[in-house]
Formats: structure tokens, sequence, C-alpha cells
């Protein structure tokens, strides 16, 4: 049976990369085989390098997502508790010792949370390997820097582009 669609979206607790889909199909590819030199530059030079950021992406995205994941459930049963608490006119000690161990479990993840790392290293790497995305197509297409020089040219113009991309501060 398969997983339903919202349960698909929920962050996961060890995170593992997925599996890679390339830019182009190998159909696409065989359909231009002057281009496949251009291909196999672009396999060494740029796909591992993309991957990681892309990985890295997606492994700090699912970081922000668990936090906040986390929060919202935690403080939801910290309110169930404290309500039931009040319910009992406080009589409860179990539930009053439960509900401050989970606050208490709770002020790390919301100081992680509020500090934004997650969100800032998910969004540098996402920029990046978005970046390395462009140039891909833009070294393919044989525009841009990449329109007036011989292939050796082009392939050291690409790995000086992508080494500056991986060197670079988000939003350079």
């Amino acid at each position: 049976m398969p997983k339903p669609v919202l349960l698909k979206r929920l962050p996961k607790l060890l995170w593992r990369p997925g599996e890679h889909w390339p830019f182009m199909s190998q159909a696409d590819r065989d359909a231009f085989p002057e281009l496949a030199e251009e291909f196999a530059v672009l396999d060494a030079e740029l796909m591992e390098t993309f991957r990681a950021f892309d990985n890295d992406a997606l492994e700090a995205q699912n970081r922000f997502r668990l936090l906040q994941l986390l929060l919202l459930v935690g403080g939801a049963v910290a309110t169930v508790l404290g309500t039931v608490q009040a319910a009992l006119h406080g009589g409860a000690l179990a539930l009053g010792i439960t509900e401050a161990v989970l606050a208490g479990l709770l002020a790390p993840l919301a100081v992680a949370a509020r500090s934004g790392k997650s969100h800032r290293r998910y969004l540098t790497s996402r920029l990046k390997a978005e970046r390395l995305r462009s140039e891909y197509f833009v070294y393919l297409a044989g525009a841009g820097e990449y329109a007036s020089h011989d292939r050796g040219e082009r392939r050291r113009l690409l790995g000086q582009t992508v080494a500056a991309i991986e060197d670079s501060e988000a939003g350079s």
C-alpha cells in the first residue's frame, strides 16, 4: 500500500540521501550524440559537486522541518498536559513532572530552531546547487563565457566556475 502523500513530506529522524535524478535522461542525451563529450565533461567536473550541495541542502531542510515539527508536537503535548493538570485542579504530580520534563527538553530545541543554522545551511547549499544546475545548461548550450572558446578552454573555465561557486558565500 502506498504511503499517503502527507506522510511522505514528514521529516525523517535519520536522513539518508535518496536517489539522484539526472538533469537530462539518457534518452535525451542519446538524442544528441554530438554533445556526448560535453555530457562527459559535465559529469566529471560538475555533477559530484552539485550532488554534494544538493544532499547538504536536503539534509538541512529535513533538520529544519524536524525541529519545527518537534516543537509543534511537543508544545501541543505540553499544552494538553497543562490543560489536564488544570482540570484536575493541580492534583496530579506525575502530570506536572512530565510537563516540566517535556518543557525542559523543548527549550534546547527552541534555541536551536531560533539560531536558524539549519535554515541558513539549507539556503546556502540550495543556492549553490541551483547555480551549478544553471551552469550545467549554460555550458551545454555553449553560451555566456563558454561561447567563444575551444573545448579545452571551456573545460578549464567550467572547472574554475565550479570551484568559485563551491568556495563562494551565499548570495555572492
